[in-house]
């Protein structure tokens, strides 16, 4: 399993990853790294979680010959959705939940995000007795803010919730998630923090960060300590 986490405020978008990838065998269990996002210049990114069995994505996408002149990142979406569906088709091989985050702004400078999918609904619904293919539209409402997680959903809720709820009563934080540099701090607690809990997340996490031009700088987190603040605000600036 993993985490992975992605964040819209109205003029950005954050998306974080680790890099934990779980090996199991018939008496045994090991534990390497592995490639869990891919970013396409100037329309989204694109981060997967859950089985890693034949999943392909990244070969995938280098073949679609994506441009921000010829896509969009709903037609980006809708690339993924085609891939998991006809491609990869998870249901055949009997494989665990697995999905796609797909985020970035559209045309008009709206953040979307998007949540591609086979498996079970989470929490699982009571009525869902077999898993399913679909994708989700997180996408903001204006002004707001979106928190999507999936992978090891429990640890990363436990996490937002706390944050969120401790933001309500009006005390003193160490950080605002409504803030473009809070929102990246909090997709880097959710990750440490499960990391701390399993072996299922580990390090290297990676943050990237992504601009109504669709532009992405990315900061590599490569032990479970916080981001220093000062290299957020560097690549902020990057951003302008």
């Amino acid at each position: 399993m993993t985490i992975v986490f992605s964040g819209a405020l109205p003029n950005l978008i954050v998306m974080t990853v680790d890099s934990a990838v779980v090996l199991d065998y018939k008496d045994s269990r090991e534990y390497e790294t592995g490639r869990k996002s891919y970013v396409v210049s100037g329309v989204g990114n694109v981060t997967t979680w859950g089985a890693r069995d034949c999943n392909r994505i990244g070969e995938f996408l280098d073949k679609q010959n994506i441009s921000s002149k010829t896509h969009s990142v709903e037609e980006l979406a809708d690339l993924v959705e085609q891939y998991l569906k006809k491609e990869y088709r998870p249901h055949e091989l009997e494989l665990d939940d697995v999905g796609y985050h797909v985020a970035g702004f559209d045309r008009n400078g709206n953040p979307r995000l998007y949540h591609v999918f086979w498996g079970f609904d989470r929490p699982r619904p009571v009525n869902q007795n077999a898993p399913k293919y679909e994708k989700y539209d997180h996408s903001p409402h204006r002004g707001e803010i979106t928190y999507l997680y999936n992978g090891r959903n429990d640890l990363a809720g436990n996490v937002v919730r706390t944050l969120l709820n401790e933001l309500s009563t009006g005390v003193g934080m160490r950080f605002d998630p409504r803030t473009p540099e809070g929102l990246v701090r909090l997709g880097d607690l959710v990750v440490r923090f499960a990391a701390e809990v399993t072996l299922e997340v580990g390090p290297p996490f990676y943050s990237y960060m992504i601009s109504q031009l669709n532009k992405a700088v990315t900061i590599e987190n490569d032990g479970i300590y916080p981001i220093n603040p000062q290299i957020i605000s560097q690549k902020l600036k990057e951003l302008n």
